[in-house]
């Protein structure tokens, strides 16, 4: 989508970080959500959040990809199943969508999605 396209632009990624990979998370912030706890709590998609992902990239499969993984696991799931994966300008993103990250309900910081 040319917004996205633009703003990734404007992030100067077409001429930054010498080995052409990053990895950008992505959280949905839905109505009467105020906090952390909040945003890494959602387990669900919006249609609207999925239609945003979309726009920012392609759905992959994780176990066995072979492209930039961005530090997420591709052989046993620990980081979940699914990802979103683009290239733009040369270069590799891989997106680490909270909601697509491992879910701990015993873990209201839910550290383990924090941390990717």
């Amino acid at each position: 989508a040319p917004g996205i396209h633009e703003a990734v632009r404007r992030m100067d990624l077409c001429n930054t970080n010498m080995d052409g990979t990053y990895k950008f998370g992505v959280l949905p912030c839905y109505q009467g959500q105020a906090n952390e706890p909040d945003l890494y709590n959602n387990q669900e998609m919006s249609p609207a959040f999925a239609s945003f992902l979309e726009q920012l990239g392609t759905p992959v499969v994780l176990r066995g990809f072979d492209g930039f993984r961005g530090g997420l696991d591709v052989n046993s799931d620990l980081t979940g199943t699914q990802s979103v994966y683009t290239e733009f300008c040369g270069k590799r993103v891989m997106y680490h969508v909270s909601t697509m990250l491992p879910y701990d309900p015993l873990n209201t910081q839910q550290l383990h999605r924090k941390r990717h």
